[in-house]
């Protein structure tokens, strides 16, 4: 509780010191927007009642005093920082739709366009590093991040003291195109625990990081189980990659009750003349594409090896729905 109101106020008391109007309305609506995410997660979460209210009613205030700066700010500034608000994504799906081909992607043609982006892998299957073109063997969060917590998912959170920012700024991996990488460890013969060790730390981190004018993409572990966890608790958006199979639809259908907090929206994968599954009307559809089909088989990130392929256009449209689209908070 003690991390998420320091989170939100410390973009509250950037807000509160910036002497660009803009930029002061952009760490306003940050903060405000990441205030609203925390008090979702809390709607269901077991817990003391009298704590947890106390502590939803320091969020609410914190909106309130962001709520009534923005309404005295200049209309035109308000506009200009929303503008310049990062999209925050997750990708979901069953395993094989192409979640990390357009994580990846996504996150590297954001970042073409001069944005700050963070990709975050919650997968201990290397997919995305392999999507960004990174070596899968690097990103993972160091032990001097984490540390262990009594009462915690597996016994293990972030160390008290570290902020995000300094996870970003110190260790994430820097990737193509000006990308930073993260991720929660890969599963190995030496410590099969170590993912265990940092996947509350990495959801934590990822929650918390307030930098407004930041893209961060987040690669989901395949199938319901992250989302019921909540995993994507740091997004706006989900994304749920379907295929033309019925059973990508049946876990799709499995996944929409457990975002239905966010906004939702379905990335077509792998679809030649098939309809679309009923009630799932893809935003973009990515076709059968054999150049990234040979480019995954290589271990090769499709945006180096087939950068004029369908696939590639087909996301670039993905990106520009997504950061047209207009924030609400």
């Amino acid at each position: 509780m003690a991390r998420q109101v320091a989170a939100v106020d410390a973009s509250a008391e950037r807000a509160r010191a910036d002497g660009d109007a803009v930029s002061a309305c952009r760490f306003w609506l940050g903060a405000m927007r990441q205030a609203q995410r925390f008090l979702r997660g809390w709607g269901t979460r077991p817990g003391a009642v009298e704590e947890k209210a106390g502590h939803c009613a320091t969020l609410e205030a914190l909106i309130g005093e962001a709520r009534s700066a923005l309404a005295g700010a200049d209309p035109g500034d308000v506009r200009e920082a929303r503008s310049r608000l990062g999209v925050r994504v997750a990708v979901v799906g069953k395993g094989g739709t192409g979640k990390s081909l357009v994580s990846g992607t996504l996150a590297r043609l954001l970042a073409r366009r001069g944005r700050p982006v963070l990709a975050v892998d919650f997968d201990t299957n290397p997919g995305l590093a392999y999507s960004l073109g990174i070596p899968p063997t690097e990103g993972a969060l160091p032990g001097q991040v984490v540390m262990q917590h009594a009462g915690a998912s597996y016994g293990w959170g972030v160390r008290d003291g570290v902020t995000p920012a300094e996870v970003v700024d110190g260790h994430a991996v820097a990737g193509p195109d000006g990308t930073r990488f993260v991720s929660l460890g890969k599963i190995d013969d030496i410590d099969k625990d170590a993912p265990k060790q940092t996947v509350v730390a990495l959801c934590q981190l990822v929650a918390e990081f307030g930098e407004p004018g930041w893209d961060i993409v987040g690669d989901m572990e395949a199938g319901p189980t992250t989302p019921f966890e909540r995993y994507h608790a740091f997004a706006e958006q989900v994304a749920i990659v379907v295929t033309p199979t019925w059973v990508s639809a049946m876990t799709a259908r499995r996944l929409l009750p457990m975002v239905d907090d966010v906004d939702t929206v379905f990335v077509g994968n792998q679809f030649r003349d098939e309809p679309d599954h009923p009630g799932m009307t893809p935003l973009v559809r990515i076709p059968i594409d054999p150049a990234v089909a040979d480019a995954e088989r290589r271990g090769l990130a499709p945006l180096d090896a087939c950068p004029d392929s369908p696939t590639i256009a087909a996301i670039a449209r993905l990106a520009d729905t997504l950061t047209n689209q207009e924030v609400t908070v």
